[in-house]
């Protein structure tokens, strides 16, 4: 018997893993200025039972390839240089294959986010690439729309860095205009996206190109501070407190700041000061234009995207009632009703975003208009690039309304600029956006036909194909539910 009586009536506890420091937090608390001890506790956390192996494996690539200090880690492994990166790489590819992490898209993303921060460590950009391009997709298989996101940007810095950088910085752009919502979750997103396009210009050599994402940062950390409440969304990223907060931004404050003060000392020294006004005047104004165009490109993309998935949500309801049509009458009538609500629901949301998106467009337009030159002959054509060629034939097809004209084809573009039908072509496949000439025509008959339905709401459907340039109602009617997700007959009752 002891001191407090009989042992065997005391109560016994099981043991916790809160009773030893030996856990993955202790390690992740001390691994970015000690790594060798914290691999040491993650190992002994094994040996305890408060991880298994494999997911121990995970915090051993973690540790190897985010701390502060890896050239203790690279010591440790017989003084290679990168040794420590190498090592975090081999063990995270090991990791994938696992079926503990297979079976997780969580866990994936963890892998996955190893192997493309140390792949950009390694300077290894096409490693960085792909492995951002999976987060991607497992980040959109769990629903995280704002880390897809934010592994957009990394593969639109990641195309830059191998030499495509406007294919690059329109992904970057179009995340940007994405993430324009105010909730914490999204506003530490573009933090982070506005910081890589500062990075890749600044590795470019476009030093005026920086000062406006770096002013971004700025007014939106201004915004955060002043309105902060606003931005409350409780996600994991979010400060806890006020003190975290004003840390939080005056470290990108910092960074923010860091960015301008390098843009221009780089400036100071490359020529004068004048022309390096001029050119962030031209660079502000190219900036606001990609913006509209950004905007505008990502709610055409949300437009396809809501399309395509009334469409699959279609096609299951198809599926799905063949087989119990004769049981479920009744409720396949019921749900019918339903599905017919929300379509009609749908559709005003659609509308709306097709009106957003028209806006943004007409925005962008109107910017970019004062740049265009007078539409080349076919004497200087050849010194025009096919950019700048599509740019004047797509402004004066606009402005003449030639695509109103059912004989509008490529015959008649050379006719009236006099340019073979090889710089033409080129002109619109090279230059610009669009698949094919016809695709281009259909696009602008397209947009008329919208503002008419807009401007006319009694005028007949067949009249609205006949004054857009189509050659048939039925064509138009296809061509109308192919590019916005509905009939024009559809949208027309979803604006009443």
């Amino acid at each position: 018997m002891g001191c407090t009586g009989d042992n065997n009536d005391s109560k016994k506890y099981a043991r916790q893993p809160k009773d030893t420091v030996h856990t993955a937090e202790k390690a992740m608390a001390v691994f970015e200025y000690d790594p060798v001890r914290a691999l040491e506790i993650v190992d002994s956390a094994v040996i305890v039972g408060n991880l298994p192996d494999w997911w121990a494996d995970f915090y051993r690539a973690r540790i190897y390839s985010s701390t502060q200090v890896p050239e203790l880690l690279d010591s440790m492994l017989h003084g290679v240089k990168g040794a420590a990166g190498d090592t975090a790489r081999v063990i995270a590819e090991r990791l994938l294959c696992h079926d503990s992490i297979k079976v997780s898209l969580a866990r994936q993303q963890d892998v996955l986010e190893v192997l493309a921060y140390t792949a950009r460590q390694q300077n290894d950009t096409l490693g960085w690439l792909q492995r951002s391009r999976e987060l991607v997709e497992v980040c959109h298989g769990q629903g995280a729309e704002t880390e897809a996101l934010r592994n957009e940007a990394e593969v639109g810095a990641a195309l830059c860095f191998l030499g495509k950088e406007t294919e690059g910085m329109a992904r970057i752009d179009s995340v940007i205009a994405l993430l324009d919502v105010k909730k914490f979750n999204e506003l530490d997103a573009m933090l982070i996206v506005l910081k890589r396009k500062v990075m890749v210009l600044a590795e470019r050599g476009h030093y005026a190109e920086m000062l406006p994402p770096a002013c971004q940062m700025l007014e939106r950390l201004s915004d955060y501070e002043q309105h902060s409440d606003r931005y409350h969304d409780s996600s994991y990223r979010e400060p806890k407190d006020s003190t975290d907060r004003q840390d939080y931004i005056e470290f990108y404050r910092s960074k923010a700041q860091k960015y301008i003060a390098a843009a221009y000392a780089a400036i100071s020294e490359s020529g004068s000061m004048e022309e390096f006004f001029r050119q962030l005047e031209a660079i502000v104004r190219d900036a606001a234009a990609r913006e509209h165009r950004a905007r505008y490109q990502a709610i055409e993309q949300q437009c396809e995207t809501e399309r395509q998935r009334a469409e699959a949500r279609r096609n299951a309801l198809i599926a799905w009632s063949t087989g119990i049509i004769s049981l479920l009458a009744i409720c396949l009538a019921l749900f019918a009703l339903y599905k017919h609500r929300e379509t009609r629901r749908k559709n005003r949301a659609l509308v709306r975003q097709i009106d957003e998106a028209m806006a943004y467009k007409e925005r962008y337009e109107a910017l970019l208009s004062p740049q265009i030159l007078d539409t080349p002959k076919g004497g200087n054509a050849e010194d025009t690039t096919d950019t700048d060629l599509f740019a004047q034939i797509h402004d004066t097809i606009v402005r003449e309304q030639l695509y109103l004209n059912p004989t509008c084809d490529r015959q008649m573009l050379i006719d009236r600029f006099g340019l073979s039908k090889e710089r033409i072509g080129a002109a619109f496949v090279k230059g610009s956006s669009h698949p094919s000439l016809s695709a281009y025509i259909n696009d602008l008959r397209l947009e008329h036909a919208y503002k008419l339905l807009l401007d006319q709401p009694g005028l007949d459907l067949g009249q609205v194909a006949q004054q857009s340039g189509f050659s048939s109602r039925k064509y138009f009617g296809d061509r109308f539910k192919s590019r916005y997700g509905m009939t024009p007959s559809e949208f027309r009752a979803a604006r009443q």
